[in-house]
């Protein structure tokens, strides 16, 4: 079957250093996500115990999303976490590319977060449900700024690169 020349895929206009662009991105994206991770599970260990009073007759963990003593499981996370952090750079590139719009960048943030926290808390569903709704609502707008702040600390990193010319912008020449 032929296709019309009239539709033609964007893959076909990427040059070769937009793609090794692209996977530098996605590579430095992958590592400062492992980095957020545990900077993340550091701050979230601090906010459960600070917030232990508040959350009595409850787990220790509000949803258990850091799995810091199981080897096995925590090698699988930081491959997800690792993985993630690659998928959101990579797009991330593509989203911004020369534009200073505040909205777009905060915007990708934000759309990454709320898909991830949203997949955690529909997991997580039917261990949420018995709680009394304060507990129901901190569990959930802790995950979510959790993952805010995750790909936030991504950007960053990102934008700083590309503002250090590390890595090129995407349709730069």
């Amino acid at each position: 079957m032929q296709s019309s020349p009239l539709i033609t895929t964007e893959s076909e206009h990427l040059s070769i250093t937009d793609r090794i662009e692209s996977f530098k991105a996605g590579f430095l994206g992958a590592i400062a996500s492992i980095f957020a991770f545990f900077a993340i599970a550091i701050l979230h260990h601090l906010l459960v115990q600070t917030l232990q009073p508040v959350l009595t007759n409850s787990p220790t963990q509000l949803i258990d999303s850091f799995a810091l003593a199981r080897p096995l499981l925590l090698a699988i996370k930081l491959s997800m976490m690792g993985f993630a952090g690659f998928l959101f750079a990579v797009t991330y590139r593509y989203i911004v590319r020369h534009d200073r719009n505040s909205h777009l960048k905060s915007g990708a943030i934000l759309a990454f977060a709320c898909i991830r926290s949203f997949a955690t808390i529909e997991r997580e569903l039917s261990w949420l449900m018995p709680l009394p709704l304060m507990q129901i609502t901190l569990a959930i707008a802790i995950l979510l700024l959790e993952n805010i702040a995750w790909f936030a600390i991504v950007q960053n990193i990102l934008e700083t690169a590309i503002q250090h010319k590390w890595i090129a912008a995407f349709g730069s020449k």
